[in-house]
């Protein structure tokens, strides 16, 4: 099967992820630039929290296209 076709057929799923990951790529950089001002712990603990939901969200493309439910 194509690529573009698979991406096609699961686009909304595929949307939702990206949406997941664009957001907690934003919240991780921002947390980056303003960590003078914050705890060290906090920082810490928000920089883990947003990349575990990048991966899980990485995680769920992929699945999503090559292993996702049958059309």
């Amino acid at each position: 099967m194509d690529l573009l076709h698979l991406l096609y057929d699961r686009a909304i799923p595929l949307t939702l992820f990206t949406t997941l990951g664009i957001f907690s790529f934003m919240f991780a950089y921002a947390l980056y630039k303003t960590k003078q001002r914050l705890s060290k712990g906090l920082v810490i603990m928000g920089m883990s929290m947003s990349f575990f939901l990048l991966l899980i969200s990485a995680a769920s493309f992929v699945f999503t296209v090559f292993l996702g439910y049958n059309s």
